[in-house]
């Protein structure tokens, strides 16, 4: 048995042979390779939360205690959501926000650390230059670890471990595409602030947005019986087609072809609700 980490995640030719190296890291751990529908999940919180703050619908006129006219005018103008705090207070807007959500354990994890929006952008970032994140996911690495299996004398993936990322799926596969959009863009300037903070000042965002999507939703199918072979510091595809993936899908992969298909699904939905919205266009 070895750990996730241990099994090579990079092209047999090195990582940067075909993906260009990551803009810095912001500090604390990241969210990692669900990231750009983690986010959505996250900003559905601000959604929910403004939508609470519509004021009661005004009597009609002539009714008892109906407003002037003039108020009538206020009443009918949609509320302005609140202004977003600044980049460096986002954490407890965030955390406090999120609470109409519920508490999924898997999400509650990521909370507890720092600089929640500089890790969504830092994560984004990487997923769109098709970079893995499995050595920042110390928060929601599952356990135990990757487990290799010899079936007929040849090593392949335990189908056993694939469970252990049921959670993780299950968080990005549970809420609604269309509302995940839509609060996306409620959040959006801080994390294009902070993408822009990380290394990138010319902009770009929502390039790298539609990048890490499609980095998802082209995730090849993998055999769960595919063939590894000993490779740096553990195991790598003997079939070169998926040895030479992109490290985030070799990461992806190593979920287990069901949890590939339901993800790949949830972000294709996603993608498509994202562009479909107002604010996207």
């Amino acid at each position: 048995m070895t750990s996730l980490d241990d099994l090579p995640l990079g092209n047999g030719q090195g990582d940067s042979a075909t993906v260009a190296p990551s803009a810095p890291s912001s500090p604390g751990p990241r969210v990692g390779l669900f990231v750009a529908l983690v986010a959505a999940v996250l900003a559905a919180g601000v959604w929910f939360y403004v939508s609470r703050q519509r004021p009661a619908t005004a009597a009609p006129p002539g009714a008892a205690g109906a407003p002037t006219s003039a108020a009538q005018t206020v009443a009918d103008t949609p509320p302005v959501a609140p202004p977003l705090p600044p980049l460096e207070q986002m954490d407890a807007y965030v955390r406090e926000l999120f609470t109409t959500l519920g508490s999924h354990p898997e999400l509650l994890k990521w909370l507890a650390t720092d600089d929640l929006v500089g890790s969504i952008a830092t994560a984004i970032d990487r997923l769109a230059q098709g970079q893995s994140p499995a050595r920042d996911l110390a928060v929601l690495r599952p356990a135990p670890g990757f487990a290799v299996a010899r079936q007929d004398g040849v090593s392949q993936a335990a189908p056993a471990g694939h469970a252990r990322y049921s959670p993780l799926a299950d968080v990005v596969t549970s809420l609604d595409p269309a509302t995940l959009a839509a609060a996306f863009t409620t959040l959006r300037p801080r994390i294009a602030e902070a993408y822009a903070r990380q290394g990138h000042p010319g902009g770009g965002f929502d390039d790298a947005v539609t990048r890490a999507i499609a980095v998802v939703t082209s995730t090849p199918d993998v055999p769960e019986d595919a063939a590894l072979v000993p490779g740096r510091g553990g195991y790598a595809y003997a079939n070169p087609a998926y040895e030479q993936l992109p490290p985030a899908q070799k990461q992806l992969v190593r979920m287990g072809p069901d949890h590939v298909r339901r993800v790949r699904e949830a972000a294709r939905r996603f993608g498509e609700a994202l562009t479909a919205a107002p604010a996207a266009r």
